[in-house]
């Protein structure tokens, strides 16, 4: 049986020491002290430990309320994610049916590329090294009027 880590054997030794050191006479009254010593602070602890589940009980109460509120929010936030999960799960797989679809296709169909827009000479490229095209006006252009 070990009390604070210390065996049978140790307290021995610890007793014989005390007895050499403090002699027969006021050993029983040092025990007695440590004894009381031992009991003092085991009620102390005991009053901080109460007092710390008092506190500990009162914040449980206070706080209450914010944790319902904390509870609500969290749950709507789950149930926000889930759906918008759903909803990108849905459209992956419309998405991947609607290739399936298209890579099933006839060759010839999706081999046909789409009609160019009507006016597509604002999307050519110049060649490296040429200037810049002039934007086509309808009016002539103004004279330069020279400094008098």
């Amino acid at each position: 049986m070990n009390v604070f880590g210390v065996g049978p054997a140790e307290a021995l030794v610890i007793l014989i020491v005390a007895l050499v050191f403090v002699g027969p006479e006021r050993l029983p009254r040092l025990a007695a002290d440590i004894a009381r010593t031992i009991r003092e602070i085991r009620k102390y602890t005991g009053e901080v430990a109460a007092e710390f589940n008092e506190v500990i009980q009162d914040l449980d109460k206070e706080t209450a309320g914010d944790r319902s509120e904390w509870k609500d929010i969290t749950e709507g936030l789950s149930g926000a994610t889930k759906s918008l999960t759903d909803s990108l799960r849905a459209a992956r797989s419309d998405l991947n049916s609607a290739g399936t679809a298209a890579a099933s296709a006839p060759a010839s169909v999706a081999a046909v590329p789409p009609p160019p827009p009507a006016d597509a000479a604002w999307l050519q490229i110049p060649e490296p090294g040429t200037p810049p095209a002039q934007p086509a006006t309808d009016a002539a252009p103004h004279p330069v009027e020279e400094p008098k």
